[in-house]
């Protein structure tokens, strides 16, 4: 497996978070420090989610998935695979992802700072190796 800035690059990350302006920053934030890369859309995440769950390194969501919920996201890929980690980057307080959200998710609270979520998707790759 080939390594960029410490992390996998086969370590998949698919975003889903409504505000436009927030997936080109990560985009741009993850794949320069060698993240596998995927934004999509809420609706667009059910699909991906059917075929890459089970290898899938990381799901990030907004709670606000625009339309239908980061909340409704992450407990659909929870289904289909329980291991999948979810990082929930929002503005929903931290009692509300808790509540709402799936046991062990991680909270990064927007506006985030690029460097927490980094270290936290280079802890989640070093744990698949």
């Amino acid at each position: 497996m080939s390594q960029v800035g410490g992390a996998v690059s086969e370590f998949r990350v698919h975003v889903v978070d409504a505000d436009h302006v927030t997936r080109i920053l990560l985009i741009e934030i993850l794949g320069d420090r060698g993240f596998d890369v995927l934004c999509l859309s809420s609706v667009a995440a059910y699909e991906a989610l059917d075929h890459e769950a089970p290898t899938l390194g990381a799901l990030i969501v907004d709670s606000d998935g625009g339309g239908i919920t980061g909340f409704e996201v992450a407990r659909y890929a929870r289904r289909l695979n329980p291991a999948v980690p979810v990082i929930f980057l929002s503005n929903a307080h931290h009692d509300s992802v808790e509540k709402f959200g799936v046991p062990g998710a991680a909270h990064v609270a927007k506006p985030f700072d690029p460097d927490l979520l980094i270290m936290i998707l280079r802890e989640l790759a070093a744990d698949r190796r």
